[in-house]
């Protein structure tokens, strides 16, 4: 199997982790590091990554209508993996940019 390194891009992310008192909207930057025969499965193996591990640390808000948005940024194979010990990098998180 080859190796990828994948940046995932969250959009429209209602967030409430531990230490804040109220939910924030916020993107988010993450790093994913799948195993997968193309870079289509790559990518997919990646978003499958980051939904689990929102869905267990229970920190997305959003209400139905608000969908949030994960998006592809950046896909690559690579020869080896960064000197890292999981799948997924630490969270990245910005303000959301407010439109209008």
């Amino acid at each position: 199997m080859k190796k990828f390194a994948v940046i995932v891009h969250g959009q429209n992310f209602l967030i409430q982790d531990q230490e804040d008192k109220f939910p924030a909207l916020r993107e988010f930057y993450i790093h994913a590091y799948p195993e997968a025969e193309t870079a289509e499965v790559a990518e997919g193996k990646a978003l499958e990554l980051v939904r689990e591990l929102m869905k267990a640390r229970k920190m997305v808000r959003n209400a139905p209508e608000n969908v949030p948005v994960l998006l592809i940024d950046e896909c690559l194979e690579v020869a080896e993996w960064p000197d890292c010990s999981r799948p997924l990098s630490g969270f990245v998180f910005i303000e959301a940019s407010k439109k209008g």
